[in-house]
């Protein structure tokens, strides 16, 4: 998209400057029904707070913060995945151990049958949380307090993560509503200039 007036240098702030004092102008009076002024004044206020004097530079920051809502959100997603590979580690772990004594005494039991007809549910839980185990490549079983430890921590970061997220796609709002404005405002400052021209 083209920069409006960027090639002449003029700053954003003189930009909207101009097409306020327009509005009385007639042919700035359609724009007028459609935006306030107060918008433009606050749209002003948010550049000079902002130190933004030309439209690139405003661009320029939307990108940048495009960009890193972005890198947010995958750092959010990498996050919430991990926590989601171990809850199912921990669920895992936490099986195996409950279980472990019944299938001890079930290996070890004269008429198995039996004992696993008695204790089916455990041995089947135990055997399913085994298999999932050795399919994860974990051949030690890990230290499951320091596993949840872990997980809070990581928990913990993740709602960090998001509480930025949000900042970061609040702001990215705020600067896309911004360059809506400007770009209104100075496409209704050049509408008198083409009327002009089609009644030649």
């Amino acid at each position: 998209m083209k920069a409006p007036r960027e090639q002449r240098g003029v700053s954003l702030l003189i930009d909207i400057e101009n097409s306020i004092k327009a509005a009385q102008s007639k042919g700035y009076e359609q724009w007028a029904k459609i935006h306030n002024l107060k918008q433009a004044a606050k749209t002003m206020n948010f550049l000079t707070e902002h130190k933004i004097e030309q439209y690139a530079d405003l661009v320029s920051r939307i990108e940048e913060m495009a960009a890193e809502s972005g890198q947010a959100a995958d750092a959010l997603k990498n996050a919430e995945k991990r926590l989601a590979e171990m809850a199912v580690l921990i669920k895992n772990v936490s099986t195996y151990q409950k279980t472990k004594p019944v299938y001890d005494a079930y290996r070890k039991a004269r008429n198995r049958e039996k004992y696993r007809a008695r204790q089916e549910q455990a041995i089947i839980l135990h055997e399913a949380a085994a298999r999932s185990l050795k399919a994860a490549g974990i051949a030690k079983l890990p230290n499951l307090a320091a596993l949840q430890s872990e997980y809070e921590a990581l928990q913990a970061q993740k709602e960090a993560l998001y509480a930025d997220y949000g900042k970061l796609k609040k702001k990215v709002r705020e600067y896309d509503i911004i360059k809506q404005n400007i770009d209104s405002i100075l496409q209704a400052d050049r509408q008198p200039e083409r009327e002009k021209e089609t009644e030649r």
